[in-house]
């Protein structure tokens, strides 16, 4: 992809040459759970489906808790992009890996905690076995030395998202996995190591998409006058500039934690209906999961393209290329997610077959496959709408909806769940996903109002 200005058309193609590769890069990180689920379901422990459940809950909190340094600096390097502030660029880079190299060695450092409080949470109210919970615990002190490597990288791939080299951050994540799937097939498959095996497997891809990442970001340094050029070390440790990043981290920060928290409460009711419901979940979780991050490619377009218009200094230019950017990428977006819907519709229990063996598992699993049917059309708009307003660096609106949605959501969760199952859950599931659309809905005129000042 040819590296291009800020101030270059928003045309459908340059969306779609941002969308495509991010799209790619985003789905292979629920293909990664979707590969430990196959692994496992044809290894001697099938069961430890439900562990690397309960144990990647803990992850999920964590990371995605953390995943406001991906956003935080994607959003501020598109818009010192927009501004042609090239020194900026580079030190919002160093400030976000920085931050996640720092939080990922805390979170080695503070592991048995971590791992004790987290435990002992997940088993209220739970039926899974105690072997589930010993195996799941094993994940967890196996995994958890990725985590400077994976939170360091965040970073890099937001700049990269912003510098709209998406196709850098797809061969990355195209090589995690594929490293990821040779060694569960070794560890889980050959060795029958069970979620010890997903675990290692796991954390030898995290590093190596670090130092990986590393490479991509020097490439495309050289590119904008040199890697040794725009350095501004000053700039690093500003006070404004550090007080404008913690202040979008923070509000990121805490509406991230309250997804991860209502993705973690999420498998944590399943498995208030035994091991085989909570396997089953899970399974549909990765197919879920993959259907709203392949949609988040265009969503990474948004907040490239949205970001440089908040940062221009024309702001009449800057309002026109917004409406532009907002109103293309949400087309695009809307045509994908009904493809993955009929792609769910036609194909879904084929998938299925392909990631479970037959029996008491995939039957669940074909119970709950209509939800994930419809997921690509639930979670589509809300993600669209993510993806703009990390690009305005808008985090206290994104906190604001968040914060609505998941107050609605847990006690809908109980109350359905109580009513109806299994599917009561996921009914609720899904309310969450229409929720925060509906409430960053409320906010989108702000964002064309800024332009005004």
């Amino acid at each position: 992809m040819a590296v291009r200005g800020a101030s270059a058309p928003i045309s459908y193609k340059r969306i779609f040459a941002l969308a495509w590769p991010a799209s790619v890069a985003s789905s292979v990180t629920p293909l990664l759970g979707a590969v430990d689920v196959w692994a496992l379901a044809h290894s001697a422990r099938p069961l430890d489906v439900a562990a690397v459940g309960l144990g990647s809950v803990i992850f999920s909190l964590a990371y995605w808790s953390f995943g406001f340094i991906r956003m935080s600096v994607a959003g501020l390097t598109a818009q010192a992009a927009g501004a042609e502030d090239e020194p900026e660029t580079r030190a919002a880079l160093v400030r976000g890996a920085a931050i996640g190299a720092g939080i990922g060695a805390g979170l080695v450092l503070l592991q048995f905690p971590i791992s004790y409080f987290s435990f002992h949470a997940l088993q209220i109210g739970s039926d899974a076995s105690a072997d589930t919970f010993a195996a799941a615990e094993t994940y967890f002190a196996i995994r958890i030395w990725g985590a400077p490597f994976a939170l360091a990288s965040y970073a890099a791939f937001g700049w990269l998202t912003a510098r709209e080299r998406t196709d850098y951050l797809m061969i990355v994540s195209v090589a995690i996995t594929l490293i990821n799937i040779v060694l569960d097939y070794l560890f889980v498959v050959h060795f029958n190591w069970g979620a010890a095996g997903v675990a290692a497997g796991t954390l030898i891809a995290e590093v190596f998409g670090f130092f990986a990442s590393l490479v991509f970001v020097a490439l495309v340094l050289s590119r904008h006058g040199g890697v040794k050029a725009h350095w501004r070390v000053a700039d690093f440790w500003s006070a404004d500039k550090i007080r404008r990043t913690l202040s979008v981290n923070r509000d990121i920060f805490i509406r991230t934690l309250l997804l991860a928290f209502c993705f973690a409460w999420f498998v944590q009711r399943s498995s208030a209906y035994g091991d085989v419901a909570l396997a089953a979940n899970q399974t549909l979780l990765q197919l879920f999961l993959f259907t709203g991050l392949a949609l988040d490619g265009t969503a990474i377009a948004a907040e490239t393209l949205v970001g440089q218009a908040m940062g221009a200094r024309d702001r009449a230019n800057g309002r026109a290329r917004y409406d532009s950017a907002v109103r293309r990428t949400f087309e695009i977006a809307a045509v994908a997610a009904a493809l993955f819907a009929l792609l769910y519709w036609l194909a879904g229990d084929a998938l299925l077959a392909l990631l479970t063996p037959e029996g008491a598992l995939r039957d669940a699993a074909m119970i709950y496959m209509p939800w994930v049917v419809v997921s690509p059309l639930i979670v589509v708009v809300g993600f669209q709408l993510d993806g703009i307003f990390i690009g305005a660096t808008r985090a206290r609106e994104m906190r604001n909806s968040m914060i609505v949605s998941t107050a609605i959501f847990l006690p809908a969760s109980l109350w359905a769940g109580a009513q109806f199952g299994n599917h009561g859950l996921w009914a609720a599931f899904s309310l969450y996903f229409v929720l925060r659309a509906a409430t960053l809905l409320i906010y989108m005129p702000r964002l064309k109002a800024s332009f005004a000042h």
